[in-house]
Parts: C-alpha cells; sequence; structure tokens
C-alpha cells in the first residue's frame, strides 16, 4: 500500500466513526410519576412583592434587645475541678505501664456522688510457664489451641505465637516470652 492509500483508508474510518458517533442519541428521561389520587398539588410560589416606598422612607426593624447583665454570683463549673485527695500517678512499673488502681469521688452540679477509677491492676502471677509435655495432653508434639487454655498466658497470647497454625511446636513454645 502506498501513502496515497493509507491515507484515504484514515479519512474513511474517521467518517464511519463520525457517522456512529453522530447517530448515538441518549436514552429519553423517565416519565414523571402519576399524580397519587387525592395528592395535593403543591401551592403555587408567591408572587414577588413590589416596593411601596422609596428606600429612605420605608421603617427599619427594631433593633434586638440587650443581653442581659451577667449574673452577681459566680456560676459553678459544670465538671469541678479534682479534690486535693488525688493521688499522684506513680512512676512506671519495671514491665512498663502504671500498675497501681486508683479511684476519686467527687459530687456533680447536682449534688450526686461520682467515683472514677483509673490505673492498671496488679498483673496475675502464673508463675513460670509449665513444661511443655504438660500442656501436650494428646501426646501429638504440637499444642493445640484447645490445649493452651490450661495455661491463661499462652492462650491469651495464641495469634502472636501461632498466627497461621493450628498447633505450636516445642521450638516455638521454647522462643515464646524469653
Amino acid at each position: 500500500m502506498n501513502a496515497r492509500s493509507r491515507l484515504l483508508a484514515l479519512a474513511v474510518a474517521s467518517l464511519f466513526a463520525t457517522a456512529a458517533v453522530a447517530q448515538y442519541a441518549p436514552p429519553p428521561p423517565p416519565p414523571p410519576p402519576p399524580e397519587a389520587q387525592g395528592a395535593i398539588p403543591p401551592p403555587p410560589p408567591p408572587p414577588p412583592m413590589a416596593p411601596t416606598a422609596p428606600a429612605e422612607q420605608q421603617s427599619l426593624p427594631a433593633p434586638p434587645p440587650p443581653p442581659p447583665p451577667p449574673p452577681a454570683e459566680p456560676v459553678q463549673p459544670a465538671i469541678p475541678p479534682m479534690p486535693a485527695t488525688d493521688q499522684t500517678m506513680s512512676a512506671p512499673a519495671a514491665t512498663g505501664g502504671l500498675t497501681e488502681e486508683r479511684s476519686v469521688q467527687f459530687q456533680d452540679a447536682q449534688g450526686v456522688n461520682v467515683t472514677v477509677n483509673y490505673g492498671m491492676p496488679q498483673p496475675d502471677n502464673f508463675g513460670p510457664k509449665p513444661p511443655f509435655s504438660q500442656l501436650d495432653s494428646n501426646h501429638d508434639g504440637r499444642i493445640s489451641q484447645t490445649e493452651a487454655q490450661a495455661y491463661l498466658p499462652l492462650y491469651n497470647d495464641w495469634l502472636h505465637v501461632a498466627p497461621h497454625a493450628s498447633g505450636i511446636s516445642q521450638a516455638q513454645y521454647d522462643g515464646w516470652n524469653d
């Protein structure tokens, strides 16, 4: 094919594409929903109001009343300050967290006594971890999640020790919590 026939083929293809696009008509919009029987049509909009007097002669609205004076006695804040009997926070324990529970009592605006408890409770001491053979009750060489329930720290840490496994091997158990 020479350059002239290529140009002619391109021109014919462009004409066909333009004709195809020009014939495309979007679908008509859906008809409005039929009116329900007994429905009340909306009221017509109010007619625009014509000015009755020049702008200088129209009366202005009354200014708003002044704000009320502040009360004579101070208002008690909605949240009272913490009482002086509050204990100070202790330094983090060796494990890295606050391990004391604390509570504060005060009265709210309605006179109801409120107690707020905060802090971390003392951790449970489960002692040293038991031997692998003690937890592997069916002696298949793996600790299942059901078997791990016998030692609560292991059961609570299951997703960390065996994230994608159905059991924990002896090597995983030995490396856990070291």
